[in-house]
């Protein structure tokens, strides 16, 4: 069964904007209508995704990069508009539109950054910033006979700071050592989930919940994951077990109620296929993009799921070459990326 894709909207990035992060910084899930995160020069801009595609003005605010030399960095916003966050491998800081540094957390510096490994991202209510950093370093010296003699690293920190001051309200360590790491709000506003990639030594899903007597985390049981999307209700989460296997998981014990592999969402006339992300266009539907291994972007498909049985729809057709990525907003809309034009779809 094909689903057609109807276009819902289309925009261009002006001068030398691109969308931060990869491959998308869209903020949906809060209250209000999700935001898209644009870096053009030294500034970041914010702008109501809705008006981004409509015919008005979209802007929300602007605010200056705290480090303009650097290309890795990540970035959040208050639920207003008012605070940016930024965070790389050191540090977080707060700033405001005008300029104006709120704050900043310094962490431990990594004996070597190339890129950013840390994350952020500011609570639905804005009370709190979540914020992975490195852990204190290791201390020792590697003896002749191959061990070590000192204090080996511990993980990485995940941290939970007043989003006012900067205070830290709780922190626990993960024992991982990321290369990379994403948060996801959780619909309920109280939780938060980071999928944290180390490279060849795994893939990790943490979740966490602020309470009383401190940080709460557990982790997913599986060490191979990369945390996905959660249900609009709440009651349950994607996941990506690379290179083929998509998981619905119950939360908060994360039990996988079903699974999808690829091979049975798309069987292309020669050789394997294989997943690459997804996520809930709405509570009833998951797209899911499919690729072949090692092959160009032209021969992704994205694949309509039904998100209740995990029973594949149909594969998407557009009215132009397929895209790479699919990006799903919640709201029966998703985003694609050509160039420098990005779309909104929605389906029939």
């Amino acid at each position: 069964m094909e689903i057609k894709a109807v276009p819902a909207g289309r925009a261009h990035l002006r001068n030398a904007a691109r969308v931060v992060g990869s491959p998308w910084a869209v903020e949906i899930g809060r209250p209000g209508p999700p935001r898209m995160l644009l870096r053009e020069g030294t500034s970041l801009q914010v702008h109501d995704l809705d008006a981004f595609f409509g015919a008005g003005p979209s802007l929300i605010s602007t605010f200056a990069v705290p480090w303009p030399d650097e290309e890795s960095w990540e970035a959040a916003v208050s639920p207003d508009g008012d605070v940016g966050v930024f965070c790389n491998d050191e540090a977080v800081r707060a700033v405001t539109s005008t300029g104006a540094v709120l704050w900043e957390h310094r962490g431990h510096r990594r004996h070597s950054r190339k890129e950013n490994r840390s994350s952020c991202r500011v609570s639905d209510d804005g009370r709190h910033v979540w914020a992975m950093l490195p852990g204190p370093p290791s201390s020792g010296v590697w003896r002749d006979d191959g061990e070590f003699d000192g204090t080996p690293y511990q993980g990485d920190e995940w941290l939970v700071l007043a989003a006012g001051t900067g205070r830290v309200v709780a922190r626990e360590t993960l024992g991982c050592a990321a290369v990379g790491g994403r948060h996801l709000s959780h619909a309920d506003g109280r939780h938060m989930g980071l999928g944290v990639g180390e490279g060849q030594d795994g893939l990790h899903v943490y979740w966490g919940r602020l309470e009383e007597d401190g940080l709460r985390v557990w982790k997913h049981e599986d060490d191979y994951r990369i945390l996905l999307d959660v249900h609009p209700s709440g009651l349950s989460y994607l996941s990506y077990a690379p290179p083929d296997e998509i998981a619905w998981h119950s939360f908060p014990g994360g039990l996988i109620m079903r699974r999808l592999e690829a091979a049975d969402g798309w069987r292309p006339a020669s050789g394997e296929a294989y997943w690459d992300g997804g996520g809930y266009v709405d509570a009833d539907t998951v797209i899911a993009t499919a690729t072949l291994y090692a092959e160009t972007p032209q021969d992704a498909r994205h694949i309509m799921i039904d998100a209740l049985s995990g029973q594949v729809r149909g594969e998407v057709r557009y009215p132009m070459p397929a895209h790479e990525s699919a990006y799903p907003l919640g709201d029966g809309t998703w985003l694609t990326a050509e160039g420098d034009t990005l779309f909104r779809w929605t389906y029939t």
